[in-house]
């Protein structure tokens, strides 16, 4: 009997062996079908010069409640007219939210749904004490060593004056588009987009516009930030997660720190800071993450490729490791950041409050209400108050089987046939959110080349885009609406 018993064992064993081999031998890269296309030449100092001249106009979104740079905004405005003139005679431009710009490109059939590309126009200040760490100002527009440098220049006046360069050059060679083409440019999309984006989806809305698809900023081609791949990887975003920053607020009685009680306003927040820490939300894999590890898995070296190919069996060991920290783990967590925390004045005064800001960012399927549900249960301390200061929920998850999807992945091959294509997750937030009531699917994809060391220059120091990537940008977007709406 046991004899039996341990040559069943060795059988399945040697079964489930061969599943594992089989799935992971299998799993190969897909065949490209997609050839480079031929590209009309592009004078890239001139186009890199006309980008210079909008970093160096500062159209800073600095808070929520601050009024926006309006003298800076008419600055810019008057540069995108007075650089492209063939967009500003031919196509329809609207004023929406006072700066924010709606351009109209009317195609030819009015049965075919539109496509809208989206930028933004602000940029954030830069951090007080980094000013000296630039290697050119901020607001120089410098153009150095093959690049032109300043804010604005990753996030996000490059799409903004990308598509227009695009537009400008598709226009002087008599392109006309079947399908209507918009653009929609925001002027507050660091701060939310609440009186930007928000309003010309309303406006879109209202006139009863449905959208094919949008693309937005998000996701770039990354270089070197995949395990086992050595390929560049365009990661078009499927979804972006969502946002939540929650205030816990402490309260005691005060008094002399001579007889304090057995737990101070600023003890109760340490601990309710530390079982969150410790408490964290679950890690799942799921779509949009787990379409792209699905994706990339045939590319990867053989250890990765076996544990991807056989998630049936292995899903909790990847989870378990994609959680252990870092980009990964913000891929398949809600995750939890703790950010601000305040409380006391005088080092002999008992507070009778203090704080903390914890900030989230929800996976889709995640709720702002499963979020809460899990903080209070986390902290269990009814001395502790929660209270939302800032909130959105996270996208839906747009589709990668439709057309409007193949459209975007077989543009960027023919832009740039050396790269893989993949869905991805934005961790991040965009304007995008704004059109979901508006749009079929929305996408977020820029194709800047980063690697490593360039993730920390998207709001920090040192912002700079390398002008042959500025061209190949361009060249995405032309053959895009070539591809989309000709």
């Amino acid at each position: 009997m046991i004899r039996k018993t341990l040559l069943l064992v060795v059988i399945l064993l040697l079964a489930l062996i061969g599943v594992i081999a089989y799935k992971t031998f299998t799993n190969k890269p897909a065949e490209v079908t997609v050839s480079a296309a031929e590209m009309p030449p592009i004078d890239a100092l001139a186009a890199a010069e006309r980008l210079a001249k909008a970093v160096r106009i500062r159209t800073i979104s600095t808070g929520r409640d601050d009024p926006p740079a309006s003298a800076e905004f008419d600055r810019l405005h008057q540069l995108i007219n007075t650089a492209y003139p063939q967009v500003a005679e031919r196509l329809k431009r609207e004023v929406i939210g006072g700066y924010s710009l709606l351009y109209t490109w009317e195609g030819s059939d009015p049965t075919l749904p539109p496509i809208l590309l989206m930028g933004h126009m602000d940029v954030v200040p830069v951090e007080p004490g980094t000013e000296d760490d630039w290697q050119q100002d901020a607001f120089s527009g410098a153009i150095e060593d093959g690049m032109v440098w300043g804010r604005g220049t990753l996030d996000d006046k490059v799409s903004v004056f990308a598509i227009l360069e695009a537009a400008e050059h598709l226009l002087t060679d008599g392109f006309k588009p079947t399908r209507t083409i918009y653009f929609a440019f925001g002027h507050d999309e660091e701060i939310g987009g609440e009186k930007g984006a928000a309003q010309i989806a309303a406006l879109l809305k209202k006139r009863g516009v449905n959208l094919a698809f949008t693309l937005d900023e998000g996701m770039v081609i990354v270089s070197g930030l995949m395990p086992g791949i050595d390929k560049p990887i365009a990661f078009i975003a499927l979804a972006e997660k969502g946002y939540l920053t929650l205030q816990l607020t402490a309260a005691t009685t005060g008094g002399h720190s001579s007889i304090p009680p057995r737990t101070t306003a600023i003890g109760k927040i340490a601990r309710a800071i530390t079982r969150l820490e410790e408490n964290r939300l679950p890690a799942t894999l799921q779509s949009p993450a787990s379409d792209m590890f699905d994706t990339l898995s045939p590319h990867m070296s053989l250890p990765l490729r076996a544990i991807i190919s056989n998630r049936w069996l292995l899903d909790p060991l990847l989870v378990r490791e994609l959680g252990k920290g870092g980009a990964t783990n913000a891929m398949v967590r809600t995750t939890t950041a703790v950010t601000i925390a305040e409380g006391g004045t005088k080092d002999n005064v008992l507070p009778s409050t203090a704080m903390a800001t914890v900030n989230f960012r929800l996976l889709p399927g995640t709720s702002i209400q499963d979020v809460i549900d899990h903080v209070t249960k986390v902290i269990d301390d009814a001395d502790v108050t929660i209270d939302i200061k800032q909130g959105n929920e996270p996208s839906r998850v747009s589709s990668r089987e439709g057309d409007s999807y193949r459209l975007i992945e077989t543009t960027i091959r023919e832009t740039f046939p050396d790269v893989l294509v993949s869905p991805g997750l934005m961790l991040a937030g965009s304007d995008s959110k704004h059109y979901e009531e508006v749009a079929e699917n929305n996408y977020r994809f820029l194709p800047m080349r980063f690697g490593p060391e360039d993730l920390a220059r998207v709001h920090g120091t040192n912002e700079r885009i390398v002008i042959d990537n500025y061209v190949e940008i361009i060249q995405f977007y032309r053959r895009l609406m070539e591809n989309s709406g000709g």
